[in-house]
């Protein structure tokens, strides 16, 4: 976890896990979270202890890795370096896959793009023989929650 952690960014139904004797707690985000629960928090979402010490890493379905994710920001400049006709077409499917409020939240930098929505740009390019990466305005490191 990030040594500068701050607890408010994680979102309000944020499921948090106490079970201290999991093998796997110092790997989970859940875990770490709930160990930096600040005291004027009042409420917090927790798994059922009961169910929580019966499952490990690998039987848990709630396990989820402490890790920090590369998230874009802003698809400004995404299509300037691609033939016009090629711009065409990926801005149409991203335009359907996407839908076209999240696309042009996108584009204002109102919404991140995740890594696997990076990896389905990435393929959008790739399928029109475009070898470059795809060109975001900026990269940001997040906790996917």
């Amino acid at each position: 976890m990030k040594t500068n952690f701050d607890y408010h960014s994680v979102p309000y139904n944020f499921v948090h896990c106490i079970n201290k004797q999991c093998l796997h707690a110092a790997d989970c985000l859940r875990h770490q979270v709930a160990l930096r629960i600040p005291s004027e928090c009042e409420i917090v979402c927790i798994i059922n202890p009961a169910y929580a010490t019966s499952a490990g890493k690998d039987s848990c379905k709630f396990f989820k890795a402490d890790k920090l994710m590369r998230f874009a920001s802003g698809i400004t400049h995404l299509l300037d370096s691609v033939p016009h006709s090629d711009a065409i077409v990926i801005k149409q499917q991203m335009l359907e896959y996407f839908g076209r409020n999240s696309y042009y939240r996108f584009l204002r930098k109102e919404r991140l793009v995740n890594p696997s929505e990076q990896k389905y740009i990435r393929q959008l390019f790739h399928k029109r023989g475009i070898t470059n990466e795809p060109v975001y305005d900026e990269y940001v490191e997040r906790y996917e929650w």
